[in-house]
């Protein structure tokens, strides 16, 4: 049997990367055997195994230094990678001698990589100034936007229907998929929609909840801040002292989005997401706790534990923050301000200012929503990167 290796990292890349491959390929029925890699990653959640082992065609998620202890195999074998440092990427392909394709914007390890997927036009043209022939690379698209069902009429007023919401307004909060993001983001909305109930009563509060969220540390978070809640294995709702009620999406994700008139959210996979909707997003990264959010290379390894090295960490993190015009991926893909950024030290109380004029001017939601139309967000991304791992296996 021929075996696909997909390599990926973190939360964002294993839903929003490798989960629309393998249902492109699914849909393909070709025999392949598909062996999910978690890679060494700051921004891992411990829970990207259990989540790739839901997909489509994924007989076993193993860690790096499992595969490159794999057994040799009577068929073809091909490396994918989705995500994480290409130098993970080049060591399994050398340790396994397995060709390797990778979804990347940078032209790096040219010697080594079989095929590079692209996923915008940008990076075709840095490819092109590179010098790599036209035959070993494929301008794909963005993978993230083949994550996202398309908007469908019904499924706004279903999803009202299931959680009995008749506010005229939803309110969607995105506490992140990351433990620094979540443990205490559940807490630090629901303090909002406390703060926004009080002020606009028919704006009712969801807090969708990522499939790679650890159940005990979201409890944690809320037990940390003093916040009660119903439910038994699960949240299911978060209890604020007015009476108001925040309830936990934990399936239809989308569906809670696209009811939305206004989504909240960390930088992140979701951003792409909320736009590819039609969502107005207001972006927001408090740097409250900067030492606890991680960061990609050496800067990576500083410990917040020890104290000289968390004040350096926090600096660095500020100074990241100084340098870059923009973090959210909308913005990034546009080079200029799509949707309105916060990244600041931050309250709930600063929070729902910000939140406040937006849900106060509608022509502003409306503009952020037409400037989502100048972006390309074709889908596709995943047929074609199917398409070239079947002529792979086939040839």
């Amino acid at each position: 049997m021929n075996t696909l290796f997909i390599l990926s990292n973190s939360p964002g890349e294993v839903s929003g990367w490798m989960g629309p491959v393998t249902r492109a390929l699914a849909e393909r029925d070709f025999p392949l055997d598909i062996t999910g890699v978690t890679l060494p990653c700051p921004y891992a959640s411990g829970m990207e195994a259990g989540s790739a082992r839901q997909l489509p065609g994924v007989t076993e998620v193993v860690r790096l230094r499992d595969a490159m202890r794999a057994a040799p195999a009577s068929g073809k074998r091909l490396i994918l990678q989705l995500g994480g440092d290409p130098m993970y990427g080049c060591a399994l392909s050398l340790k396994l001698r397995t060709p390797w394709m990778i979804y990347t914007a940078r032209p790096r390890w040219r010697g080594r990589v079989r095929h590079y997927f692209l996923p915008d036009e940008f990076a075709q043209r840095r490819f092109e100034r590179a010098g790599v022939a036209a035959e070993r690379r494929s301008l794909v698209g963005n993978l993230i936007l083949d994550s996202v069902p398309e908007r469908g009429g019904g499924s706004a007023r279903e999803f009202r229907e299931r959680y009995g919401i008749s506010a005229e307004h939803i309110i969607c909060f995105m506490p992140g998929s990351r433990p620094f993001e979540y443990e205490l983001g559940f807490a630090f909305y629901s303090e909002c929609a406390r703060i926004l109930h009080k002020k606009y009563p028919q704006w009712q509060a969801v807090l969708p909840v990522a499939p790679t969220v650890d159940e005990a540390c979201l409890r944690a978070g809320l037990r940390k801040t003093g916040l009660a809640w119903r439910g038994g294995e699960e949240v299911e709702e978060i209890l604020l002292d007015d009476g108001c009620r925040v309830p936990l999406v934990r399936s239809g994700q989308y569906d809670a989005i696209s009811a939305a008139s206004l989504a909240v959210a960390f930088p992140g996979t979701n951003n792409l997401q909320i736009a590819s909707l039609g969502v107005p997003l207001l972006m927001i990264a408090p740097l409250n706790q900067a030492e606890n959010i991680p960061l990609d290379g050496l800067a990576g390894a500083l410990s917040p534990d020890t104290p000289g090295l968390r004040t350096l960490k926090k600096r660095l993190v500020f100074w990241y923050n100084a340098k870059e015009t923009y973090v959210s991926l909308p913005n990034r893909m546009a080079d200029r301000l799509v949707l309105p950024e916060r990244r600041e030290l931050m309250t709930p109380e600063s929070t729902c200012s910000y939140i406040s004029e937006l849900i106060e001017s509608p022509e502003r939601r409306r503009a952020i929503v037409e400037d989502y139309a100048k972006l390309d967000l074709r889908r596709g991304a995943a047929r074609r990167i199917a398409g070239k791992i079947e002529e792979f296996f086939s040839s």
